[in-house]
């Protein structure tokens, strides 16, 4: 029972992580998109620090309306999970990456194979990224799985490297 409980937060990891992916292709990234590049097209003068400095500002407030936009779907999240799932979290960590946390309302009770486990949630996170990747270049998404007591179980970080090894 508790292998299936944990082969379940898998799925809903996958489909949450994968419900985040759409938000990118919504009217208000392409107005992002848009502004981002008439504001670099006007300004030609700018030093380079400054785009630069522009570009990681811009990255940073997509992935703040991409987490905003996530979390909003966290109610529907731990409907989902039902009673294996006491929380999920979705926040924003360092250097771009994107941090969901699933905590177990009872200690899964059976060791998760991370090794055999990242290949399928890398797949899955795909999309994802590639949604990302024109707006946050270096976007990276960190699982993790915790016991009630906030130790870790099993801990994930996706890259764009992985998923450009992901076949179509």
């Amino acid at each position: 029972m508790k292998k299936i409980s944990v082969i379940f937060l898998g799925i809903v990891t996958l489909l949450s992580l994968a419900a985040c992916s759409n938000k990118g292709t919504s009217p208000s990234s392409s107005s992002t998109s848009t502004s981002i590049s008439e504001k670099s097209s006007k300004s030609n003068d700018v030093t380079t620090s400054s785009t630069a400095a522009s570009t990681e500002s811009s990255s940073s407030n997509y992935l703040s309306l991409m987490i905003e936009a996530a979390q909003s779907q966290l109610p529907s999240l731990k409907a989902q999970a039902g009673d294996s799932v006491a929380d999920i979290t979705i926040e924003e960590g360092p250097d771009s990456t994107v941090i969901y946390n699933y905590t177990f309302a009872q200690a899964p009770g059976v060791a998760i194979d991370a090794e055999a486990m990242k290949p399928t949630l890398v797949k899955a996170m795909k999309p994802t990224l590639d949604s990302l990747k024109g707006f946050v270049p270096d976007a990276k998404i960190e699982v993790n799985y915790l016991n009630p007591d906030g130790s870790q179980v099993a801990s994930f970080t996706i890259t764009q490297e992985d998923t450009a090894q992901v076949s179509e």
